[in-house]
């Protein structure tokens, strides 16, 4: 989750803190991300609610 717990255990990849400054940035980008998929054809207009609504579920299980 944090950069600290990165370095204590030595992951290479960026944390979700060093990724995103906040909650309301991650699900700017995964609206973002819904709307190209919507674009492209790969997700419907009707279902990017609930994916929005999983994305916040899951920050909020994992940054607790």
């Amino acid at each position: 989750r944090t950069k600290a717990e990165r370095e204590k255990t030595g992951d290479g990849r960026a944390s979700i803190e060093e990724r995103y400054a906040s909650r309301d940035e991650y699900l700017k980008k995964v609206k973002a991300a819904a709307a190209e998929l919507v674009s492209q054809r790969f997700l419907l207009q009707s279902d990017v609610p609930r994916v929005i609504e999983e994305a916040a579920g899951r920050w909020d299980l994992v940054m607790k």
